[in-house]
């Protein structure tokens, strides 16, 4: 059977100060340990806890290595052994591969309007081109109608002042 201690008693079974070892662990948890938590929300020290602890320590005492570095080495040496973790990581990858899916959908719907409103503009683009033709053809014939009128009236000014009307 395993045994759960608080803070004091684990201090003793380490050889260190109450204070001490709840440091340690705040340390541990802002690197993503959990402890499992009493019913006055008090950490609860499992035979694992403790090990990691005491690898921590180790670290700092034989290696040298400063109190946070030690800390985020003794959480990436623990395997995943707790079922919630492995639970949660599932739904997250499997929510993570519904968003996917999700956003696949919705990329190809929007393949799909790109598509058509490149094709819109396209016809858009042609009867605009036609209707500059048209209106630059109509110009061309307004003037070349003008150009004869006028023509036309340079011929009879002669005969006008010849009959004495203005």
């Amino acid at each position: 059977m395993e045994q759960h201690i608080f803070s004091s008693d684990a201090a003793k079974t380490l050889g260190i100060g109450a204070s001490t070892v709840r440091k340690y662990a705040a340390l541990l948890e802002a690197n993503g340990y959990e402890f499992e938590r009493g019913a006055n929300n008090g950490r609860i020290f499992k035979n694992e806890d403790l090990t990691v602890i005491s690898n921590m320590m180790e670290m700092m005492s034989k290696d040298g290595l400063a109190i946070e570095l030690a800390a985020e080495k003794a959480v990436g040496h623990i395997p995943v052994k707790r079922e919630n973790n492995i639970k949660e990581i599932n739904k997250d990858l499997q929510d993570f591969i519904a968003q996917i899916k999700g956003l696949e959908l919705q990329q190809a719907s929007l393949t799909e309007m790109n598509l058509a409103l490149a094709k819109q503009v396209e016809q858009l683009t042609q009867k605009i081109e036609e209707r500059e033709r048209d209106q630059q053809l109509f110009r061309m014939v307004e003037d070349s109608r003008n150009k004869k009128k006028r023509k036309g009236i340079a011929i009879f000014r002669p005969l006008t002042a010849l009959s004495g009307k203005k």
